[in-house]
This record gives structure tokens, C-alpha cells and sequence, in this order.
């Protein structure tokens, strides 16, 4: 059996963010967030994913998963697998939008719900900070550590930390109940086309004894032999590859520009700002390309924003004096 990439934002919505398997997004969430006995969400509604527009001229933003749950809490997943390097802000951009897009004309800032983001990454976001691959972060006082509002809550997931811990201490260490879900993440390289064997095998065993496993399993291999998923599951993966090599020939072109900037300067400040402003516009220059490359193809604003994760506005404010 062919599994097909989990870590792909097409796939990964298909499998958590459909009404049709709602039981496989409250079990997956409730692990994620080690939600046991009373605590655990046992109801979920899905919302629409796109942020509209605070203005004409506003930024249009589209999520993975959103979900409303039965306590009154909104959760946000994401999943990433490019490093774009604006992660932490995003996520505060996101959580400000949902939260504040909550509030309803004419009731009190009480009625504000709980707002919780979880990003999925494919890389560390704090390499010099931690090595765990699950990070929480709320606001909290500076020295005595007490909570401004529970309404605020980050969750900061690494597989790839995840999997140096798995290969490392699997025999050994207590598994947490968000470890199978994982490991399904983590268990096919849809850019090397490989999948672990040993990880399938594990979830296997573990399906036996564990029916949200077995569901899940269940409904990952029928997506996955689906071939209207797999046709957009290898356009998806095309312009994965694409991107990563455009940002590559970016960053190449951005550092070297900083470089050049930064030691006609002599100076470190010019050095530093050289490298980020370089980087900044040689990833923007790349996407602008990309987008006008396919559209030279005969793609839609549409097909291109479904394939980039852009809006359509975005696609065409691209577009447009070309």
C-alpha cells in the first residue's frame, strides 16, 4: 500500500479537516492537546477557513483546519513543511484575526473564546532554544510566571525533533497519546517517495488494540488510492518542489547580494541588513515568478491559489502589469 504524504497540506485536510470524519479530528485533537476524562472534546464544528478581508485593501488569509468545539473553544491547525521564516508572526496574525473575529456586534469582550493555534512544522522554529518537538506558549508575567488570559494558547509541534526522539527512544521512553498521530505524519517522505516501514508497521500493531488508529489508518489508505486525490496529491507535490527550489535560488541570490552589499559597507550593520533585505525580496521576487510562470501555463487564479496556499486576490494583485 501506497500511502500517500500526510504532511501535504491537501492531504492533511482531507484527512482532519472533513465533517464526514469529525471522530478522527476530535481524537487527533484531543491527543495533541492531551485532553483525557472530562476534559476531552467529544464535539466539534468545522468553520469556513478563510479570514475575510478587514478592509478593501486588507490581506485575505486561508487556514488548514478551524474548528469551533463543544467547551466554546476555537483551534486553529496549521501544517508546514517550507520554512518561510515569518512563522511566529504569522501565528500571532492568525490567533488576532480568529480572536478578534469572534466577537459579535454588540456583545461584551466576556463572550471571547478561547482561541488555540497548533502548528505542525516540518523543521525547528526555536533550534537554539529547545530540542522538544511539542512547545507550549501562553502570556505570562515576566518573573512571578502567572497567566494574563487562558485565551491565548500556542502549540509548536517539530517532527522532524519528533523523529530524532522516535529513532532515539522508542524502545525506551513513555509514549504520549500524541505519538501514533505522529508517527502517521511523520511516516511518508512524499518529496523522496519513501515511506518507513517500521513506523507503518508500528501503527499497524497499535490499530489492532486502538479503534481511533484503526479508523484513521482506514481512511489514510482510502484517500490515499483515491485517484482524484493522487492526481492532486502530485500537482500539490510539483509545486512543493518548485517552491523549494525557487526559495533555494533565492536565498542563494539574497545572500550573495547581502554579501556584496554588506562588505562594499565594511560595516556589521550593513552586513545583517544586506542578508535580510537580499532574502526578503529574492523570496518575493521567486513567488511573483512562480505564480506568472503558471498562469503562462493556462491556469486559473484559482487553480494557482488552491496549488500556493494564496488567495485569489493575491494571485491577481501578482498578476496584475504583467
Amino acid at each position: 500500500m501506497q500511502y500517500l504524504d500526510l504532511k501535504m497540506d491537501f492531504m492533511f485536510k482531507q484527512l482532519f479537516g472533513h465533517p464526514s470524519r469529525k471522530s478522527i479530528t476530535m481524537a487527533f485533537l484531543n491527543a495533541l492537546l492531551h485532553r483525557t476524562g472530562d476534559d476531552r472534546i467529544v464535539d466539534v464544528q468545522f468553520e469556513n477557513t478563510e479570514l475575510t478581508k478587514e478592509t478593501e485593501d486588507g490581506k485575505m488569509s486561508r487556514l488548514d483546519v478551524l474548528v469551533l468545539t463543544d467547551r466554546g473553544e476555537r483551534i486553529n491547525v496549521e501544517i508546514q513543511v517550507v520554512n518561510q521564516h515569518d512563522m511566529p508572526e504569522r501565528v500571532l496574525y492568525y490567533w488576532a484575526r480568529l480572536f478578534s473575529s469572534s466577537l459579535s456586534k454588540g456583545e461584551g469582550y466576556f463572550a471571547l473564546p478561547p482561541t488555540i493555534m497548533i502548528v505542525i512544522l516540518n523543521y525547528p522554529l526555536f533550534p537554539h532554544e529547545t530540542d522538544r518537538f511539542h512547545t507550549v506558549f501562553h502570556i505570562r508575567e515576566d518573573e512571578e510566571q502567572f497567566l494574563w488570559s487562558p485565551h491565548l494558547e500556542f502549540h509548536v509541534i517539530d517532527l522532524s525533533q519528533f523523529m530524532v526522539k522516535w529513532k532515539k527512544y522508542r524502545r525506551e521512553m513513555e509514549r504520549s497519546s500524541e505519538w501514533p498521530w505522529l508517527m502517521m505524519l511523520s511516516a511518508v517522505d512524499g518529496q523522496k517517495r519513501v515511506a518507513n516501514e517500521n513506523i507503518l508497521t508500528e501503527l499497524e500493531a497499535m490499530a489492532m488494540n486502538e479503534q481511533e488508529i484503526r479508523e484513521a489508518l482506514e481512511e489514510w489508505e482510502n484517500l490515499s488510492v483515491n485517484p482524484e486525490n493522487r492526481y492532486e496529491y502530485e500537482m500539490r507535490l510539483k509545486w512543493l518542489r518548485d517552491q523549494l527550489s525557487n526559495i533555494q535560488g533565492e536565498r542563494r541570490a539574497g545572500l550573495e547580494e547581502g554579501l556584496k552589499k554588506g562588505m562594499e559597507k565594511g560595516l556589521k550593520q550593513g552586513l545583517e541588513e544586506g542578508l535580510k533585505q537580499g532574502m526578503k525580496e529574492g523570496m518575493k521576487e521567486g513567488m511573483k515568478q512562480l505564480v506568472r510562470n503558471m498562469a503562462e501555463k493556462g491556469m486559473t487564479a484559482k487553480e494557482i491559489a488552491n496549488l500556493t496556499n494564496l488567495t485569489e486576490e493575491e494571485v491577481q494583485h501578482l498578476l496584475k502589469d504583467w
